[in-house]
């Protein structure tokens, strides 16, 4: 039998629609000049991959903690799904990491001209970057845990 459909909770699709208004304004409005004591250019993936991780700190943390207290879904939704989710964002590291292919970015002197090195480069380093944002995610989230049941 199949899930019946979910009930539609307008307060907390508009806690989703704030947290991910907020998310993306964090993400993009960051003083990552000053964080990183240089400008960076806009395929440079560097800013991109410290808010995945960051971000993935933060979810595995609330998820962990919030699911041994009894906090409102429209706050949990809201700042989990809304707000880490558009703060985290996997479309623009693609974008990043295929400006870092083509040579658009400060992170390589030039271009990885051979397509089959550049898909091998890119996929080595998505899935290591995969790798540790789901180690960190579930790290933070046990972490979430234990401080919530010491609370």
């Amino acid at each position: 039998m199949a899930n019946p459909k979910p009930k539609l909770r307008p307060l907390t699709l508009s806690a989703v629609a704030l947290g991910g208004m907020i998310g993306a304004a964090a993400r993009v409005y960051l003083p990552w000049p000053v964080l990183l004591d240089e400008p960076q250019a806009i395929f440079d993936p560097l800013p991109t991959v410290m808010v995945n991780l960051i971000g993935a700190v933060l979810l595995g943390l609330t998820t962990g903690y919030t699911q041994l207290r009894s906090w409102p879904e429209p706050v949990v939704k809201g700042i989990t799904t809304g707000c880490l989710g558009s703060f985290t964002t996997m479309s623009a590291l693609a974008v990043l990491y295929s400006g870092w292919a083509t040579g658009q970015t400060l992170f390589t002197a030039r271009p990885l001209t051979n397509g089959l090195a550049s898909l091998a480069v890119l996929t080595f380093g998505i899935v290591v970057f995969l790798w540790l944002t789901m180690l960190l995610t579930t790290w933070t989230y046990q972490l979430g845990r234990r401080l919530a049941s010491d609370a």
